[in-house]
């Protein structure tokens, strides 16, 4: 069977989507010596991706995300391949494209959050963007041969909202990368003799970093580290930062490489997650993996993640948030119950697993 693979996700342009491309290739190649693939890339990423077996190849597919472009141009570069069967990490299925293909759904997001604050365009434009986003999912999820989701959240609400058969969707989850495992906690402090809590990932409106900052203001003692790419949405953080007077207590930190970011979660005091909306939470897990306590939102996908692993808050609420960081910050007993939970529950999860997973989502699509 030939397979194709949409990686042009993959490397840190492609955050969480990216990483979960990345290891799911990264892991077929291990397992999966008979089928053939075509692992579609852009220049950006094309030296990004090892590839160590004869039968994966590249193929330059230098078209960007969520354009005009991407609907015409991809069906025409899939179809050189004459695959069996594609796999497109993401909802953006091109929709002139018409082979087998199976989709990987991460999330609804983009359906529960549909006000122009999310985005950067004007409003006409941001109204022409959602009817495009809700035609290319309607497409993704009706013609797919087989759905993929990283979580039973994510699976419930797709057939909830599209009536689809719950046959058709297979869930898979994702898991905490190895690096995280391998180094050893530094018992010092950086930042002078404060505690360091770290978070990981965009500034989305939907990741509730607004109400993360008012808790900061209810907490003393604590240095807060926001580790999220420099975009529109980092600059909007930044402003909330100022006006907030928060410039002493938060660090605004703009992407890092892996390596460094592995240092930093050793250093750091705590993880939290803030969010309003996941479609599974890979930070929380490496936090896990690095031996340091979770805090979390207390919305049903991190629940689903992170079990008793993490000590839960309510989003909505900055009062509640404080409270329980300085439980954490407080209770040497908590945080080393954390820990042991946190060591326990991300073994539950493996990328080697999801690969085989999904492989055999791949035999059952053809």
């Amino acid at each position: 069977m030939k397979i194709g693979i949409d990686a042009r996700f993959a490397g840190p342009e492609g955050t969480g989507i990216g990483k979960y491309t990345e290891k799911l290739i990264e892991h077929l190649q291990k397992i999966d010596s008979i089928n053939s693939y075509s692992i579609f890339l852009k220049e950006s990423n094309w030296n990004f991706l090892k590839l160590n077996n004869k039968n994966f190849q590249k193929v330059l597919a230098d078209v960007s995300w969520y354009s005009i472009e991407e609907q015409i141009k991809m069906p025409i570069i899939y179809n050189r391949q004459n695959l069996d069967l594609l796999h497109i990490p993401h909802f953006n299925v091109p929709l002139f494209y018409k082979g087998n293909f199976v989709v990987t759904i991460h999330d609804l997001i983009h359906r529960e959050f549909t006000t122009s604050d999310v985005t950067t365009r004007y409003k006409l434009i941001f109204k022409l963007k959602k009817f495009g986003y809700q035609k290319v999912v309607n497409n993704a999820i009706k013609n797919s041969r087989k759905i993929i989701t990283p979580s039973k959240f994510v699976k419930d609400q797709i057939i909830e909202t599209f009536g689809i058969d719950p046959a058709k969707i297979v869930i898979t989850y994702e898991a905490a990368e190895e690096e995280y495992f391998r180094s050893i906690r530094h018992p010092e402090r950086s930042e002078g003799s404060q505690p360091l809590i770290i978070y990981v990932g965009n500034a989305y409106p939907h990741k509730n970093l607004e109400n993360l900052l008012k808790a900061m203001k209810l907490v003393d003692q604590v240095t807060l580290l926001i580790v999220c790419p420099r975009d529109i949405f980092y600059k909007r953080i930044k402003l909330s930062i100022d006006s907030l007077g928060l410039n002493a207590k938060v660090k605004l930190l703009g992407y890092l490489r892996n390596d460094v970011l592995v240092k930093l979660f050793k250093k750091s005091t705590a993880y939290i997650f803030p969010s309003l909306s996941e479609g599974f939470g890979i930070p929380g897990l490496n936090a896990m993996a690095s031996k340091l306590p979770v805090l979390a939102s207390d919305i049903p996908i991190l629940k689903e993640v992170y079990g008793k692993a993490a000590l839960y808050f309510d989003p909505n609420d900055p009062r509640d948030i404080a409270e329980k960081v300085n439980k954490v910050l407080s209770s040497q007993k908590i945080k080393n119950n954390l820990v042991k939970e946190g060591k326990k529950q991300v073994k539950k999860y493996s990328w080697e697993k999801m690969a085989q997973e999904t492989l055999k989502v791949y035999e059952e699509s053809i």
